[in-house]
C-alpha cells in the first residue's frame, strides 16, 4: 500500500516551483538531499493553503513528508482529515493559484478596484485573515464601506468541501465572498458546476467583466419569468454589473444582484393571482352562458305554451316535460314572464279564464296544477270580479264544480258571492251544500297534496264534519235521521268506520245514537261490522288528524 501524505505539495519561495511531495520524494537519495537543504535553510518551503513555512519531516519507514512547525497558526492541511481524492482536489486547487491566468486575474480585480472612490483597503494576495480555527490568505481583499470581501479565483475543479470551508469560515468573520468563476459552464453536469450552483439560494455567478475599464463583473442569474398558460419558468441570464449594484445578506454573507428568492416566490404568487383571475373569469362567464341557456330555454318553454294556446288541440305534455327539467334559476324566469304576471290592462289569470274556451280544458289543468306556476288567484280583474265570478261568466267552460275544486286546491280563498254563485250549478243541494263545505276546508290546508284528497272522498269528510257540527252536512238528511246516516256510514264507509266511530265519541254523538236506536238497527251493524274482523283503509289518516284532532290520532305520534 503507498504511502499517503496529507501535504502533497510545497511553493519553493525563491524558485516559485511548486514541488509535488510524491515525485522529489520518490528517490531516496535525491529525497534525503533535499531534506539536508531544508534544514540548512538553502531552501524555504511554504505551504499552498496557509503560506507558512514547512519542513520536511520523516518517518520511521524514512518516508518523507512537507511538515507545519510544531508553532505554526491553524491551517485545513494540517488540522482537518482529507480523504486521498479530496487532496488531489486541492493539489490541483493550488497548483491554479499560482498559474499565470490566476495572477492576471487577481492583479485585474485589485488594480480596478482601486479606481472606485468608495473601497479601501484592498490587499491582493498578501494579507492573512484568522481566528482561532483557521488562517486563510484570499486572493484579493477589500472594504466597501462598512462591508469586507473578499474574492477567490476559481480556475479548476472546487471540492464541496473546499467551497463550504471556504464559505463558513468568512461567514463567522463577518466578510462577504465572491466567488470569480473564471471557467464556469452555467448548464455544466460537473459535479463541481452543480455543487457550487445550488450551494447559494440567490444563484447568481460572477466573473471578471475584462471588457471594461472600470471594475464590473459579468454576473449570471437565473431569472424568473412567466410564459403562457400561467407556468413559472427560469432562465440563466448574463449581465455586466457595477459594484454598486450588488446587494449584500448580512446574515450569510452572500453578495447577489438578482435575489432568484424572493423573485420566484412573488412570481408564483402572481401565477396564482392569475390563475384565480382566470378561474374567476371562467366562473363568470360560465355562469352568462348558463344564464343565457337558461334565458332561452324558457323562452322556448313559453313560445311553446303560447303556441299550444293558439293549437287546435292543446297538447301540454311536452311543456310539462320541459317544467319538471327546470333548475331553480331557470324557475325563476319562468315566473317573472308576461304568461304569468299581470299587467295594468288584466290580471293574467283572469285573461285566460275569460277567454277560455272547451278545447282549452287542458291547458288551464296545467297552469293550475304546475308546481312552477304562480298566479295570484286571489286577485280581482279590472272590473272588480273575483276568479269564480269569471269563472261563471265564461259559458265554454263546463262543468264549473270541476273547476272550483281545481281552483280550490290551487290555493285559492273562496269570498262569500263567490258561494252565492254556486246555486247555478247543475248539482242538487246537498252536493252544493258538500261542495261549500270542502272548499272552506281547503282554506286552512297548506299543502297541496292534502287539499286534493281532500276533495276525493267528499261522503267521508261530510260524515266527519257532521259529527263535529252535530249537523247533518252534505247528505240532504234531516237531524231525525241520525239512526239512518250513522247506518249508513256503516254500510258505506266501513273501512274507515274506526274514524267515524272516534269522531261520533268525540264530539258526543255516540251515546245519543245509542239513545235514539229504538229499534236496535245501529246496534246490529255495529256487531255485524266488529264480527267481520274489518280492515281500515289508512288512506286519509293524515288528512282526517289535521281536520279532526280531536277524533283521529296523528300518524307520527308515538304510541306512548
Amino acid at each position: 500500500m503507498s504511502y499517503e501524505r496529507s501535504i502533497k505539495e510545497a511553493l519553493d519561495i525563491e524558485s516559485g516551483e511548486v514541488l509535488t511531495a510524491d515525485e522529489v520524494f520518490k528517490i531516496s537519495k535525491e529525497a534525503f538531499a533535499l531534506r539536508t537543504k531544508s534544514a540548512k535553510k538553502e531552501i524555504d518551503l511554504y505551504c499552498l493553503e496557509c503560506r507558512q513555512q514547512l519542513n520536511i519531516s520523516g518517518s520511521k519507514k524514512d518516508n518523507l513528508h512537507f511538515k507545519h512547525y510544531p508553532k505554526a497558526d491553524p491551517c485545513i492541511l494540517k488540522d482537518s482529515k482529507f480523504s486521498n481524492e479530496e487532496l488531489k482536489v486541492l493539489s490541483k486547487i493550488y497548483r491554479s493559484k499560482e498559474s499565470a491566468r490566476h495572477k492576471s486575474l487577481k492583479r485585474a480585480i485589485g488594480e480596478k478596484l482601486t479606481r472606485l472612490s468608495n473601497v479601501d483597503n484592498i490587499f491582493i494576495d498578501d494579507r492573512f485573515i484568522k481566528d482561532d480555527r483557521e488562517k486563510r490568505k484570499p486572493d484579493v481583499y477589500c472594504e466597501y464601506g462598512t462591508i469586507k470581501i473578499v474574492f477567490e479565483i476559481q480556475l479548476s475543479d472546487l471540492s464541496l468541501k473546499y467551497i463550504i470551508d471556504r464559505h463558513e469560515f468568512y461567514q463567522r468573520n463577518d466578510i462577504s465572498l465572491i466567488w470569480i468563476l473564471d471557467d464556469f459552464n452555467i448548464n455544466g453536469q460537473k459535479q463541481m458546476e452543480r455543487d457550487i450552483k445550488y450551494l447559494t439560494e440567490y444563484q447568481n455567478f460572477f466573473a471578471l467583466d475584462e471588457s471594461s475599464e472600470s471594475f464590473r463583473l459579468s454576473c449570471t442569474y437565473k431569472y424568473v419569468h412567466l410564459i403562457e398558460p400561467n407556468q413559472v419558468r427560469t432562465k440563466w441570464i448574463t449581465k455586466s454589473i457595477a459594484l454598486s449594484q450588488l446587494k449584500f445578506d448580512t446574515e450569510t454573507k452572500q453578495a447577489y444582484f438578482y435575489d432568484y428568492g424572493v423573485k420566484f416566490n412573488q412570481m408564483e404568487l402572481l401565477k396564482d393571482r392569475r390563475i384565480e383571475k382566470l378561474k374567476i373569469k371562467k366562473i363568470e362567464a360560465d355562469r352568462i352562458a348558463k344564464e343565457q341557456k337558461s334565458q332561452n330555454k324558457v323562452e322556448c318553454l313559453i313560445d311553446e305554451i303560447k303556441s299550444e294556446w293558439k293549437a287546435k288541440f292543446p297538447n301540454l305534455k311536452k311543456a310539462e316535460l320541459i317544467i319538471q327539467d327546470l333548475d331553480e334559476y331557470e324557475q325563476g324566469l319562468f315566473k317573472k314572464s308576461d304568461l304569468f304576471n299581470s299587467n295594468d290592462n288584466e290580471s293574467r289569470i283572469h285573461l285566460y279564464f275569460k277567454k277560455a274556451k272547451s278545447k282549452h280544458y287542458n291547458f288551464l289543468a296545467f297552469i293550475l296544477n304546475s308546481q312552477c306556476i304562480e298566479y295570484a288567484l286571489n286577485e280581482l280583474s279590472v272590473d272588480g270580479k273575483t276568479l269564480i265570478q269569471t269563472l261563471f261568466e265564461n259559458k265554454y267552460l263546463e262543468h264549473k264544480e270541476n273547476w272550483i275544486m281545481k281552483i280550490a286546491i290551487a290555493g285559492y280563498k273562496f269570498q262569500l258571492m263567490d258561494f252565492e254563485l254556486f246555486d247555478k250549478l247543475y248539482l242538487k243541494k246537498p252536493n252544493i251544500e258538500a261542495l261549500i263545505l270542502l272548499c272552506k276546508l281547503s282554506e286552512s290546508i297548506v299543502n297541496p297534496h292534502f287539499k286534493a284528497t281532500l276533495f276525493e272522498h267528499q261522503k267521508l269528510i261530510c260524515t266527519m264534519e257532521s259529527a263535529k257540527q252535530n249537523q247533518i252536512v252534505g247528505f240532504g238528511w234531516n237531524q231525525s235521521q241520525w239512526i239512518a246516516f250513522a247506518n249508513n256510514a256503516i254500510d258505506s264507509y266501513s273501512e274507515y268506520w274506526n274514524h267515524i266511530e272516534s269522531a261520533f265519541k268525540a264530539y258526543n254523538i255516540w251515546d245519543n245514537l245509542h239513545k235514539k236506536d229504538s229499534k236496535g238497527t245501529f246496534k246490529r251493524k255495529l256487531e255485524n261490522h266488529y264480527d267481520s274482523t274489518p280492515t281500515y283503509n289508512k288512506k286519509y289518516d293524515y288528512l282526517l288528524s289535521f281536520l279532526y284532532p280531536e277524533a283521529v290520532k296523528d300518524p307520527n305520534q308515538s304510541f306512548f
